[in-house]
């Protein structure tokens, strides 16, 4: 299966690398969904694609001009997302480990999807993380929390069986 990048300057690119077994990629409309509410041009903006999987997000992010960490747990996704990267010549920063437990800066904004066995669960260690916005894509069966931190709920929209939660800064 390959993917194609949704906007930015890779927009149409068609990314070769396979998705490592395991990994639920974003899907195409999700992603055109998320840079709609968030914006198409993230010139300077810090983004943190936690939970890497495929590294699509930070991808799409990168695209758009942001300055992109991507964390991921599993090494064999880690080097799936580098080669993913390389693909496009993407200028980003992609590191190996439990997002939960890596040491990070605060980002303008923080995508969080987690396994989806993971719930809503993350948001209380990564809110924290986010300057300006929070996004969690969930299983559409999630209880949303109202609140993340400092960050409040703006609104939940539903793409069949996901659903991408965006919490702002007040």
């Amino acid at each position: 299966m390959s993917i194609r990048l949704t906007g930015g300057t890779a927009r149409s690119r068609v990314l070769r690398e396979k998705v490592v077994d395991g990994v639920r990629p974003t899907s195409a409309r999700v992603r055109e969904a998320f840079f709609a509410i968030v914006g198409h041009n993230l010139e300077g903006v810090r983004f943190l694609d936690a939970f890497g999987g495929a590294g699509l997000m930070g991808l799409e992010a990168w695209s758009r001009g942001a300055e992109v960490t991507v964390v991921e747990k599993r090494r064999v996704a880690v080097a799936s997302i580098r080669r993913r990267g390389a693909e496009v010549d993407a200028d980003w920063t992609v590191l190996q480990g439990d997002v939960l437990r890596v040491q990070l800066e605060p980002f303008d904004g923080v995508f969080v999807d987690p396994p989806y066995a993971m719930g809503a669960d993350p948001l209380e260690v990564l809110a924290p993380l986010a300057k300006h916005w929070l996004v969690l894509e969930a299983s559409a069966d999630i209880v949303i929390p109202p609140a993340a931190g400092k960050l409040s709920l703006d609104r939940v929209r539903r793409y069949g069986g996901s659903q991408l939660a965006i919490y702002r800064a007040s």
